[in-house]
């Protein structure tokens, strides 16, 4: 099962109440078979039944191991120095040499050496397929904004911004520390001093900005994006993207 397919039939609310934390990790968890239904105390008796039918309706074996599968086989038949330049790769014999969360990943037709999850992998097969387009514009906008942004912009906000945002109240240093290790540059110019450009994968930058909990104002964070961002992967893979550095963050602090 797709975890949008998922998602949409969750309450949607984040409530905490699960182990998962919230709804959009709960669907991921849930398609992976890592969660039960059950565990959802907030489903409607409509919405448990749905989930119910969509799980005993779904064919055997991992989607995403299928997905993996089909994204190697589409790899092999690539023109490599063709797509090498656009995304920012680089062709070593019948492989392609990418920069992914701060290091470098081999793609060839048998697959992608560099201790990744499976996650990652389809991650780094999508963008490699879709080749982009043009190079980063340099001109930042919200994940909303984005070509069909504004109605996969909760679930960015919940699996990217709003962990960030714990992580930078929970431990300030530890985060920037991982975020130094992952490559991420700092600079200047934004009404924070904690703005930080990282990029999880060569063409597509990341702008984090990072506000400290001051009186009655909570920690704060807003992830922005070059407006060149869906030349590369759709929105629901930059979720999942947000995602992934989030999780790269954590093995490093």
């Amino acid at each position: 099962m797709n975890p949008l397919d998922i998602y949409r039939i969750l309450p949607r609310i984040n409530c905490g109440e699960c182990p998962a934390g919230t709804c959009m990790a709960f669907a991921v968890r849930l398609s992976g078979g890592e969660a039960q239904v059950s565990e959802c105390v907030k489903l409607t008796e409509g919405a448990r039944d749905e989930l119910m039918r969509m799980l005993s309706d779904s064919e055997p074996g991992d989607w995403k191991e299928r997905y993996l599968e089909e994204l190697i086989d589409e790899f092999s038949r690539i023109n490599l120095n063709k797509v090498a330049d656009g995304i920012g790769a680089e062709v070593k014999g019948e492989a392609l040499v990418i920069r992914y969360m701060g290091r470098d990943v081999m793609v060839s037709a048998s697959g992608i050496d560099g201790g990744l999850d499976i996650w990652d992998k389809l991650l780094v097969l999508m963008y490699i397929r879709n080749a982009g387009g043009r190079r980063p514009s340099g001109r930042w906008i919200a994940f909303r904004d984005l070509k069909d942004g504004s109605i996969k912009s909760a679930g960015f906000r919940a699996m990217c911004e709003e962990p960030l945002s714990r992580m930078f109240d929970k431990d300030r240093e530890r985060l920037l520390r991982a975020l130094s290790e992952l490559g991420a540059e700092r600079i200047g110019g934004y009404s924070t001093e904690h703005s930080y450009i990282i990029h999880p994968l060569p063409m597509i930058p990341f702008l984090i900005l990072l506000w400290p909990a001051e009186e009655e104002f909570a920690t704060q964070c807003s992830v922005l994006l070059d407006e060149t961002a869906t030349d590369f992967l759709d929105v629901e893979a930059l979720t999942f993207l947000g995602q992934a550095l989030v999780r790269a963050l954590k093995r490093l602090s």
